[in-house]
């Protein structure tokens, strides 16, 4: 049924971020970057972000400030304090016409593997325990 199938779609999604991000941890970066790559075009937030920072850091890959930049842009749908923090840094030391070129290929990652494209929904809300409100992007269920 479509409810089932749909179910264990999200659970592929998840388990393919988190040997994604085990993979990272324990330095295994080849399959860190094919595991979150697969996270990131399924629009996992999450898997965007650390997928940016292994092209910014050069883990598992040759450093790529343009495929990073890509990556953490379409992250960037999803506001944490952390990740506002990294972004700032990041589009501080890049030139700025460098980011006016990339635009037009962010707009296409966006419109491949953003929010919209992905179904999911962006709202604004604190973590349990937290007064600090974030965006966090999730998959939709109706």
């Amino acid at each position: 049924d479509v409810e089932r199938s749909r179910g264990l779609g999200d659970v592929y999604k998840r388990q393919t971020l988190e040997l994604g991000l085990h993979a990272l941890k324990a330095q295994k970066y080849e399959k860190a970057l094919k595991k979150l790559t697969a996270s990131a075009k399924m629009g996992n937030k999450e898997g965007q972000y650390y997928l940016a920072q292994m092209y910014f850091q050069g883990w598992g890959t040759p450093v790529n400030y343009e495929e990073g930049w890509l990556w953490l842009s379409v992250a960037m749908e999803q506001k944490t304090a952390e990740w506002n923090r990294s972004y700032r840094q990041i589009k501080k030391a890049l030139p700025e016409d460098y980011i006016t070129a990339l635009q037009p290929y962010v707009d296409e990652y966006i419109s491949l593997y953003g929010a919209k494209a992905q179904d999911l929904r962006c709202e604004k809300r604190a973590a349990i325990g937290s007064n600090i409100k974030e965006i966090i992007c999730e998959k939709r269920y109706y």
